[in-house]
């Protein structure tokens, strides 16, 4: 995975907030958003002593709010831009940043030492080729019966696709579908492909609607969680 985001990361949250316009959002709002959803999905380990890394962690944003969420938990940032990893460092001092190198696969934690992994955004800038060995590491890091969690961009959102076009970050990226994800992460554990995030501000108040609309394959957002098999 190259360290592509270093030519970025001085206007990262500008060129994200502009192609994001027509959401109606910020960058800001879909970063909390996607912490929010994962302490919905794991509120078992809100207040517990646990260890989360975050791969492909950027400048850091997704990780605090992913702490404030779980207060208790030890966080872990990783992402092979180093220039991402000291504006990560300088505005979260608190949370632990490590840079890990886009010439391996290979992630320096001992296995089973995470309980929680996930990657928001990260795996569409891999090329495909690539997606298994990175996934596999990441099982290797989360604890047994361990929860992992990838989330992406829905190629069957219209919004979503020409969010993703306007997004000269994403210039290189290709998005991934939810059935080839599936299948992906199906390998490693029992595997479940939810929808969120699906209207827009200006429909902002029908978004009560969204908990009953996670299997509808139309949501802008999708995330593959994976509770990670015994012999994993």
């Amino acid at each position: 995975m190259k360290q592509e985001f270093d030519l970025y990361i001085n206007n990262y949250r500008p060129n994200l907030d502009n192609a994001l316009a027509l959401s109606g959002e910020t960058s800001i709002f879909f970063a909390k958003y996607k912490a929010e959803k994962l302490a919905e999905w794991l509120p078992h380990l809100c207040d517990k002593k646990i260890r989360i890394l975050d791969f492909g962690c950027g400048d850091g944003m997704m990780t605090s709010f992913v702490s404030s969420f779980f207060p208790q938990a030890e966080m872990v940032g990783v992402d092979p831009s180093p220039k991402s990893i000291e504006a990560a460092r300088s505005s979260y001092p608190n949370i632990l940043f490590a840079v890990n190198s886009d010439e391996s696969t290979i992630l320096d934690y001992p296995s089973k030492s995470f309980d929680v992994v996930f990657a928001a955004g990260a795996f569409h800038h891999i090329p495909f080729h690539l997606h298994a060995g990175y996934l596999s590491e990441l099982v290797r890091v989360a604890k047994t019966h361990g929860t992992l969690v990838l989330f992406e961009l829905n190629p069957y959102n219209p919004l979503t696709v020409l969010t993703f076009k306007r997004n000269t970050i994403d210039k290189d990226a290709h998005l991934m579908k939810p059935g080839y994800t599936r299948a992906l992460c199906q390998n490693y554990g029992s595997t479940q492909i939810k929808f969120y995030c699906f209207f827009p501000r200006f429909l902002k108040s029908f978004r009560f609607l969204e908990r009953f609309m996670t299997k509808l394959p139309l949501g802008a957002l999708y995330a593959a969680i994976v509770k990670k098999r015994l012999n994993g």
